[in-house]
C-alpha cells in the first residue's frame, strides 16, 4: 500500500493543468460487464517521461456490476505495446473494505483484454482501473518500478 501511495503521489507531483499532455490523442479502453460496454478516456494522461500530466476526474466512468460477475477490459495497440497493469478494490461478502490489489502486469505487445474479478467468491467490485507505464522508474520496495503514464477508471455502482 505505501509503495503504490508513493508512486501516486509522484505521478501527481509531477501534473500540470497545461502542456503537451493533451495535445496527443489520447487511448480509450473498454470496460465490458455482460452484453454491455463503456468506452472510458483516461483520467489522467501524462507524456512519456511523466512530466506533464493531465487529469480529469469527470472521465472516471461509472457501471453498474453484480458480485461474482467479471470485468472484461480491453485496450488498444498504443497500450498493449507498453506495460501495463490492472488493479481491483472491492468489498468481501461480509462488506469489509479491501486495499487497491493489482490482479495482473502485462509485458508489451503480449496481452489486449484480461477479465477482472475478485479473488473471493461474492465479493463485490468497487473499482476497477487499468494502468500504464511511463518511461520512469523510481526505486520500489523491490527494486526499480515504473510509474504511472495513464491510468482509466471503471467505478461500480450499486
Amino acid at each position: 500500500m505505501r509503495k503504490l501511495l508513493v508512486l501516486v503521489l509522484l505521478v501527481l507531483a509531477g501534473c500540470s493543468s497545461n502542456g503537451q499532455a493533451a495535445a496527443v490523442p489520447q487511448p480509450k479502453i473498454d470496460f465490458t460487464v455482460a452484453a454491455r460496454k463503456v468506452t472510458a478516456k483516461p483520467f489522467l494522461y501524462c507524456d512519456l517521461k511523466v512530466e506533464d500530466c493531465r487529469r480529469d476526474n469527470a472521465a472516471m466512468i461509472k457501471l453498474s456490476v453484480p458480485p461474482n460477475t467479471p470485468v472484461r477490459v480491453t485496450v488498444p495497440k498504443e497500450v498493449a505495446d507498453t506495460p501495463w497493469s490492472v488493479v481491483i478494490q472491492y468489498t468481501t461478502v461480509a462488506g469489509e473494505q479491501k486495499a487497491p490489489v493489482t490482479v495482473a502486469t502485462f509485458a508489451p505487445g503480449k496481452e489486449t483484454t484480461y477479465e477482472a474479478l475478485p479473488p473471493e467468491p461474492g465479493a463485490q467490485l468497487q473499482t476497477v482501473e487499468v494502468k500504464q507505464a511511463g518511461g520512469v522508474l523510481v526505486q520500489g520496495d523491490n527494486g526499480p518500478e515504473p510509474v504511472t503514464r495513464a491510468a482509466w477508471s471503471l467505478q461500480v455502482t450499486a
